[in-house]
């Protein structure tokens, strides 16, 4: 906008200002440039509401300031101005004038005086509502109490009602403690009582379903990143040089004798479970594995994982050395026995600053004293350092206590390194893998719903060679079975059966495309079912036996066989597993 006539505008004159002025400009210079504009480079101050600075425009014929330009949209004619003795006074449109607000008075009330009667008189109501209150405070703290002490009366009355008390926890898969048998000698020790409170907390009506509600308000509330199940058996403290060479008929045997023999096998055919009766919700019972040899001690859940403690016991470790070193002279192998010891996962894969926290025994140390104490084995003493140096590999699971297959695969390259034969890469066996496994960690956890929620997955690797193999169940009666069974369909936690149909009395596997080669001998828990299968291409046969199910003495068994190899194999834990010592023992006697 231009302002070029005073009566556009309301005028307002301000002090005077000089505008300067330039060398005139000949017409000649002003033809070069019609607009004859040039920017001043003098800044003329005005009020605040317009600015800060504007530039004065020069324009034309005569040379003298005719135009002010206050910014891109605002020029005022300076032609149109008046002028007082000469000199142009710059005026600017007055803004419009605004009354300043007078302060509001603040008038305040006269302090209230309060008379004696109203004053006693609120007094007395506010004591009442006190008492009312103080009142409702003691009904409801009685209530509390009331209702505290009928629950403690109306469990004691449940915890007594015997047929209502758990006999096995499904959580934990083992039997509970049974009410103990009155004798004179346990009442004299004192071990009668010991034994009812035992079975008391043991068989407490509900526990599970209790023990599941205080987990879940544990993992709502975030409370126990880490959580401890079970008791920690502290053990005995690790030998620091090797046991004694002792001689084998040294060695503690139950005082239970076994049938010499197996009964012969059924010749009638017989059909194995199928999927559907081993899916959740079926006959799990069939295939289930013997969890009352199989009790875990304390387990630590930290992060996505468990994890088992481990500690030595200085009474049953001579008990397992001992047993193995016998082996050799029982089988009469024409080649070796080898001795796998394999530790668990809290020793491999556990975060070093937590595990230097936790109250379990160095395995490392223990396997050294095993491994140093065995006689007439090799032992394949490499088995730690190799599974620590693929720690962050898959190579245990989180919600159970055994390795996985390529755990596993791992020491089977150790144990071809010690026997001196070559051997056969991954690639070279058909790969399957069965998703959302929850494991022994997870039940012993009381279903864990961090594990839960961190569900494993179990990878088989099943060689190509034709093989077929037979399970002999503990009763004689025999199946074909698949070395490693698809186990698609099964229950979420009985995945771990896929690998050799589990623990069971025999398993013999035959190798047709090796029919002249080595047969040997596997004695192991329940960690060599995911060995077995790496065996298969290196021997004609591979005979299975698990000494808890197991009723003939090895030498029995083996003395119309020729057997090249003995392979002893077992987790750490193993070796304070009394029940499998125990059958060890028999299979040696």
């Amino acid at each position: 906008m231009i302002y070029n006539k005073p009566r556009d505008l309301s005028w307002k004159l301000l002090p005077s200002l000089t505008i300067p002025r330039k060398e005139k400009v000949s017409k000649r210079e002003s033809a070069k440039n019609p607009d004859n504009l040039i920017k001043s480079s003098t800044p003329v101050q005005y009020p605040a509401p317009l600015g800060d600075n504007v530039d004065i425009i020069l324009n034309g014929t005569a040379g003298f300031v005719n135009d002010l330009k206050l910014d891109d949209n605002t020029i005022i004619d300076l032609t149109a101005m008046p002028i007082i003795e000469g000199i142009p006074i710059l005026q600017f449109p007055e803004e419009p004038y605004k009354e300043a607000e007078k302060p509001k008075k603040t008038v305040s009330a006269p302090p209230f005086i309060e008379s004696p009667e109203a004053k006693k008189k609120a007094e007395k109501k506010a004591d009442k509502l006190s008492k009312s209150k103080s009142t409702s405070h003691k009904k409801l703290h009685i209530a509390k109490i009331a209702v505290f002490f009928m629950m403690l009366y109306i469990g004691a009355i449940l915890s007594f009602i015997i047929p209502i008390r758990p006999a096995y926890s499904e959580i934990e898969k083992r039997s509970l403690k049974d009410f103990p048998v009155f004798s004179i000698e346990a009442l004299q020790s004192g071990d009668y009582f010991d034994d009812i409170s035992k079975w008391f907390s043991d068989t407490f009506p509900f526990r599970e379903q209790l023990t599941k509600i205080d987990l879940k308000l544990k993992d709502f509330y975030g409370i126990n990143k880490v959580v401890i199940h079970g008791d920690i058996d502290s053990g005995d403290e690790i030998p620091d040089i090797p046991l004694e060479e002792e001689s084998t008929e040294n060695v503690t045997q139950p005082e239970t004798t076994l049938p010499p023999t197996t009964p012969p096998p059924t010749t009638q055919p017989v059909t194995m479970p199928t999927n559907d009766q081993l899916s959740q919700g079926g006959d799990e019972t069939a295939q289930k594995p013997d969890y009352s040899t199989q009790n875990l001690g304390a387990i630590i859940v930290a992060g996505d994982s468990g994890y088992e403690y481990y500690s030595f016991s200085k009474s049953l470790a001579p008990r397992y050395i001992n047993t193995i070193s016998a082996l050799s002279e029982k089988a009469k192998p024409t080649n070796n026995v080898f001795a796998i010891v394999v530790p668990t996962s809290i020793d491999v894969t556990l975060n070093d600053a937590l595990r230097a926290e936790v109250n379990s025994a160095n395995q490392q140390k223990a396997l050294d004293y095993f491994n140093s104490s065995i006689k007439n084995a090799i032992t394949v003493n490499s088995v730690y350092d190799t599974l620590r140096l693929h720690r962050n590999e898959y190579i245990y699971f989180r919600t159970d206590h055994h390795w996985t297959a390529l755990g596993a695969y791992y020491t089977y390259v150790d144990f071809c390194n010690a026997k001196g034969i070559t051997p056969i890469p991954l690639s070279h066996y058909n790969t399957v893998t069965y998703n959302n496994f929850t494991g022994t960690f997870y039940t012993s956890a009381g279903q864990s719903s961090t594990l839960q929620e961190n569900a494993d997955s179990v990878t088989t690797y099943t060689p190509f060679n034709n093989h077929t193999c037979t399970i002999t169940k503990a009763d004689g009666v025999e199946y074909a079975w698949d070395i490693v069974k698809n186990v698609s369909d099964y229950g979420s936690t009985l995945k771990y059966l896929t690998f050799i149909g589990g623990d069971n009395a025999l398993t013999t596997i035959v190798n047709h495309d090796n029919p002249t080669g080595e047969a040997c001998i596997v004695i192991k828990d329940s960690y060599g079912n995911a060995f077995v299968p790496f065996l298969v291409p290196h021997y004609s046969t591979i005979y299975v036996i698990d000494p808890r199910h197991f009723e003939m003495s090895l030498e029995e068994f083996s003395a119309d066989k020729t057997i090249n190899d003995v392979i002893f194999l077992s987790n750490i834990s193993t070796t304070r597993n009394k029940i499998f010592i125990e059958a060890m023992e028999e299979l040696v006697k």
